[in-house]
């Protein structure tokens, strides 16, 4: 996923000591700076970015040693473009704290051989070209009746969906290598219904 990074301000300085260029922008919904000095000498010289915090201050989430960028830079002096000279090193920081502070992606991801397995189920269940539409209120449905899904692949290739056992279960914490302990009470929405006088 690429972040996007949107430009807030900069800043460029030189001095007899050398000169800097730091930028600010906003990228997944957080203020980040880049900051980067040449001075004249390696070890007084510094590239980081940081990511505004809520009690509004700076706190570090990357950098980049000047072994890396210090030798390929001009030395200090009055006519140095700092933001053309160290823009890039900027521009490096900058993308690596989007990465960093990019959302995780929560939707989970299914293998292929699930994909293949979910087909089969569909083919099973409504034929060859069996084709089923499960609309939000089927899947509120399943998701207050019965135990939660789970998905176990088999190391002969075989693939169990079942909603028929509890998650602390001997057969799902196992990967079905052990038997259920019969302690998996799922009530039968029908026989809830009838019990509740509906």
């Amino acid at each position: 996923m690429t972040a996007t990074i949107t430009p807030r301000d900069e800043t460029a300085a030189v001095t007899t000591n050398g000169y800097r260029y730091d930028r600010v922008v906003e990228t997944a919904g957080r203020i980040v700076r880049a900051r980067v000095l040449r001075a004249r000498y390696y070890n007084e010289s510094l590239a980081v970015a940081e990511v505004l915090t809520e009690h509004l201050t700076w706190t570090r989430i990357a950098d980049d040693d000047p072994v890396n960028w210090w030798h390929s830079t001009r030395t200090p002096s009055p006519r140095v473009d700092p933001a053309a000279v160290l823009g890039p090193v900027a521009d490096q920081l900058l993308r690596r704290a989007a990465t960093i502070l990019a959302p995780v992606s929560t939707t989970p991801t299914l293998s292929p051989h699930v994909l293949d397995a979910v087909g089969a189920l569909v083919a099973t269940t409504y034929r060859y070209d069996g084709e089923q539409r499960i609309t939000p209120d089927d899947m509120a449905w399943a998701t207050t009746h019965g135990g939660r899904l789970h998905v176990i692949e088999h190391d002969d290739g075989s693939v169990t969906f079942t909603k028929a056992h509890r998650d602390q279960c001997p057969f799902i914490t196992s990967s079905a290598t052990q038997d259920c302990d019969g302690e998996c009470d799922v009530e039968d929405p029908a026989d809830a219904q009838r019990r509740l006088g509906r």
